[in-house]
C-alpha cells in the first residue's frame, strides 16, 4: 500500500513539473508591442480608444519603413473641428506616433512631422478594419 503511494506521488510530481515546463511562457521570444488607437473625433467628450492588433501594426510600419524616402518634411497639421483621424501610439520601441487620415499617414517624432501622401486611404481602411470591432457604434457611425 505504502508503495502504491509513493509510486502515485511520485507520478504526480513528475506529472506537475512536466506540466510547469510545458506551460511556462518561452523567455527567448520577446512581447509583442502593444498599439493604442485614439480615435481623434473633436466632439466635446474623451477620444475613444482601443488596441491595434500587433500584426496589423507591424505590417503598417513595415510599409511605411519601406517607403520612408517618399516622407516630406511638414509643419503640425491643422486641427480642423470633427474628425482628425487615427492616432496610433507605439507602447515601446523605436516607431514614431502615427496621425492616419483618409488621405496621409503623419509620422510624429521628437516635434517634427513628415507626411506620406496615401490617396488610396490604405492605412485608414487597414486600421478602421482592425478596430471597428472594439469601438462604440455611435462611433464607428461617425467615421468616414
Amino acid at each position: 500500500m505504502s508503495g502504491s503511494k509513493t509510486i502515485t506521488v511520485g507520478l504526480l510530481a513528475l506529472g506537475l513539473a512536466a506540466g510547469a515546463t510545458a506551460c511556462s511562457p518561452a523567455t527567448s521570444e520577446p512581447r509583442p508591442t502593444a498599439y493604442q488607437v485614439s480615435v481623434d473625433v473633436f466632439s466635446g467628450r474623451e477620444n475613444p480608444e482601443t488596441a491595434l492588433s500587433a500584426p496589423v501594426a507591424e505590417r503598417i510600419y513595415a510599409d511605411l519603413d519601406s517607403r520612408a524616402a517618399e516622407f516630406q518634411d511638414v509643419p503640425e497639421p491643422a486641427a480642423p473641428l470633427g474628425f482628425r483621424g487615427f492616432v496610433v501610439t507605439p507602447g515601446s520601441g523605436s516607431h514614431p506616433v502615427l496621425r492616419v487620415t483618409q488621405d496621409a499617414v503623419y509620422a510624429v517624432r521628437d516635434g517634427t512631422h513628415r507626411k506620406l501622401a496615401d490617396p488610396t486611404g490604405a492605412h485608414y481602411r487597414t486600421i478602421l478594419d482592425d478596430v471597428r470591432p472594439r469601438l462604440p457604434q455611435d462611433v464607428v457611425e461617425v467615421l468616414p
